[in-house]
């Protein structure tokens, strides 16, 4: 799976204030800045879990 840069990660993931929305209460004292860090990292842990489960599906299918 490719790397991206965080620029391409901000411009393809849902905005700051969808992301705010979705962490409700826990947003409310956090900067944009650092609820945009949040968010990176969010979509970093997804694509390698992501990743992890298809290399096990694969591994799993060369066993079967």
């Amino acid at each position: 799976m490719e790397h991206k840069e965080p620029d391409e990660i901000a411009s393809a993931s849902i905005s700051i204030a969808r992301y705010r929305a979705l962490m409700g209460d826990e947003a409310e004292s956090l900067s944009d800045r650092e609820v945009d860090l949040i968010r990176q990292h969010a979509d970093a842990i997804a694509h390698v879990l992501v990743e992890m489960f298809l290399e096990s599906d694969a591994a799993s299918n060369e066993r079967s």
